[in-house]
């Protein structure tokens, strides 16, 4: 039995409870084992969604009664180990140490039996009591896979309960295991590591005996995070020392890396366990892995990526554009005509403040409900039935130039349809500078919003092929840009490792649960901002500071980008909603035949000006919940002098054509 003493971890504290739950239990797994599904289904719709302290990694928690005992349950991020190679690794492995939960349910992939008890073998060391959920095991039955529960049970010595989370199987047995007074951490297995290391474990322990042998392993990896997290600094510091020079004896004895060594026992441990409890009744020739052949292929499956993807923004743009047109129709009709009408003849600061704050909550209604919520049910279709990881893998190879792997796909497509969910999204990479990248791509590419103007304004009144042009345009920029960040942004790389599960039936339920929870998050975080920000534009307009900044900023506006002095402000309510540019615009110019107003030239500039410049308050509230303040003004700041730059590279060359 391994247990981390309190003189180390301070469990002790990390036992108290507040007054509102007797115990804590952690769901942890690989990403793509259920377990997401799982916690939806025993917790229902209310639970809340937040960041660890200080990351942007996102964790659930939830609430559930077992009997008398009321549970509070917590979602950490899918993960393959309790390494360092992700931030999401960090925080699930500062979760467990710091806060240290009364149990932990450990999901595993029945279908990828193996490489799920890499990861159980390393919680197992903590100390912790665990109860194992064997999960997706109709899909490993389909696939002709048949593993003992009741031996995996034996062998590990931990609770092992066979379930179906998108069927709602085996998941209240699991609560009951968790919750059981007599689980304990005693006779579970331990990993017959390497004869040096484990002579180094005892040797470290004669001089740190105050320290679990799982602490000493860790230090012998040089795992800094683990064991700072669990030692106080100047223990530590001692215990770090010793083992770096025990570490360089083994690897000089084993001629490759420590890290190497232990991963190579953990899966030696884990194939023998699977051998001994898993077995092929007969192999699979059904018509979904013909299919899921298919969709991996390098031809079909391009092919079927390409059409998937389409389908998708059609769906986005197509019935989301439907719906908003329905939306802002009530709105105009039943609240702000009537509101208007009403306060006619009040204050015009007053009056200006609270129909910019309809504005303001109709345009977040507009986004929220259909295209956001369109998307998302999308989204967890794909993540749900499989897919999502063979797109990943398909296009992993294109991303990758921009310093992105596969799974940034979507994001970046779906941004066609809305940046906000887009980058909502981005939390399926890796690294903070995955992240950052993307949501800077995301923040460049236009947006269904942006399509109304580029189809409405030069599609219209200069041709089909200019409008075109921009997109190409779009494209190239986008490219540069990823091809310039990946080569100079600073942060962490990790290589592409995903899972690619059996193709699976989505669930009902949990799209649904899925879809709400991810909208009720943008609902509260965009809401608040949306509805400051009109109002804030429309006390401006009300006090003439807008006309003062129109005159301020015409040497640019009117001297290098050879706009009209109204057009500056018609981009700067483009920042609350993009294709209001084209509505102000239209007011401002007084005729929304643009063609008597604005030539061809003035036309392109300023479409492609909006479409690169400043994201929208909705996207930008969602940049500063992901990535912080500081990004969000770096993004936006380069995204403005992009635009300007290129719209004046674009008026300079017009005008000598």
């Amino acid at each position: 039995m391994v247990v981390i003493p309190d003189s180390c971890c301070g469990a002790a504290e990390k036992r108290m409870h507040d007054g509102d739950h007797d115990m804590t239990i952690a769901f942890v797994g690989n990403p793509s084992v259920g377990k997401s599904a799982f916690f939806s289904r025993v917790t229902g719709v209310g639970v809340m969604v937040s960041n660890y302290p200080g990351t942007t990694v996102e964790m659930t928690r939830g609430t559930v009664k077992v009997g008398q005992k009321k549970i509070d349950i917590v979602d950490l991020p899918g993960i393959y180990s309790l390494g360092t190679s992700t931030e999401d690794e960090r925080v699930s492995k500062e979760y467990l140490l710091r806060e240290y939960p009364d149990v932990i349910v450990n999901v595993v992939d029945a279908t990828r039996l193996e490489r799920n008890l890499y990861l159980t073998l390393q919680i197992l060391e903590l100390g912790v009591p665990v109860v194992i959920a064997l999960n997706q095991l109709d899909a490993a039955r389909e696939m002709g896979i048949d593993i003992d529960a009741v031996q995996l049970s034996r062998i590990l010595g931990v609770p092992v309960v066979p379930t179906v989370a998108t069927k709602g199987i085996g998941l209240d047995e699991v609560l009951k295991e968790a919750v059981d007074p007599s689980l304990s951490t005693a006779g579970r297995i331990r990993v017959h590591y390497d004869h040096h290391i484990t002579n180094a474990i005892k040797d470290l322990g004669a001089d740190f005996p105050d320290t679990a042998s799982v602490i000493r392993l860790r230090a012998l990896e040089n795992d800094t995070d683990f064991v700072r997290m669990c030692c106080r600094p100047h223990e530590a510091d001692l215990l770090l020392s010793k083992a770096s020079e025990m570490a360089s004896e083994i690897e000089d004895a084993h001629n490759m890396a420590i890290s190497d060594t232990l991963a190579r026992d953990l899966y030696g441990e884990a194939g023998q366990i699977t051998d001994s409890v898993q077995s092929i009744v007969e192999k699979d020739t059904s018509l979904k892995h013909r299919i899921d052949d298919m969709l991996t292929s390098e031809y079909v499956g391009v092919v079927g990526l390409a059409a998937a993807l389409l389908l998708t923004f059609l769906l986005v743009f197509r019935v989301g554009g439907f719906l908003e047109e329905g939306i802002v129709h009530l709105f105009e009709t039943y609240l702000i005509a009537p509101v208007e009408t009403e306060l006619a003849t009040s204050n015009p600061l007053v009056r200006n403040v609270i129909l910019y704050s309809l504005m303001g909550i109709e345009a977040g209604f507009a986004i929220a409900i259909p295209y956001i919520g369109i998307f998302y049910i999308i989204l967890s279709i794909f993540e749900d039935s499989g897919y999502l990881t063979r797109a990943a893998f398909l296009l992993d190879n294109l991303t990758h130039r921009m310093g992105l792997h596969g799974r940034a796909v979507i994001p970046l497509i779906l941004g066609l349809g809305c940046n906000v969910p887009a980058i909502m999204a981005t939390r399926a990479l890796n690294t903070l500078r995955e992240r950052r990248i993307a949501s800077v791509l995301i923040s460049l590419i236009p947006c269904s919003a942006r399509t109304v103007i580029i189809l409405g304004l030069v599609g219209t009144f200069v041709g089909y092929w200019a409008a075109v042009s921009i997109y190409v345009l779009e494209i190239f920029i986008i490219f540069i840009t990823g091809w310039i960040l990946g080569r100079g942004l600073p942060g962490e790389r990790t290589g592409f490792i995903m899972e690619m599960g059996p193709l699976r039936h989505p669930d009902v339920v949990s799209i649904l649960k899925k879809t709400w929870l991810r909208i009720r998050e943008f609902v509260y975080i965009a809401f608040p901002l949306l509805i400051v920000g009109s109002a804030l534009l429309g006390g401006l307009d009300t006090l003439g500071i807008l006309d003062i900044f129109e005159n301020a900023v015409s040497p640019i506006s009117v001297g290098i980008l050879g706009l009209p002095a109204f057009a500056a402000t018609a981009l700067v309510f483009g920042i609350l909603r993009k294709e209001m540019a084209l509505e102000i615009l239209a007011v401002l110019a007084g005729t929304s035949n643009f063609a008597m107003v604005l030539t061809p030239l003035q036309m392109y500039v300023f479409a492609v000006i909006t479409t690169i410049y400043i994201p929208c308050v909705a996207t930008i509230a969602i940049l500063r919940h992901e990535l912080g303040t500081r990004d969000t003004v770096m993004i936006s700041t380069f995204t403005i002098l992009l635009a300007f730059t290129v719209g004046a590279v674009i008026y300079q060359i017009g005008m000598l054509l």
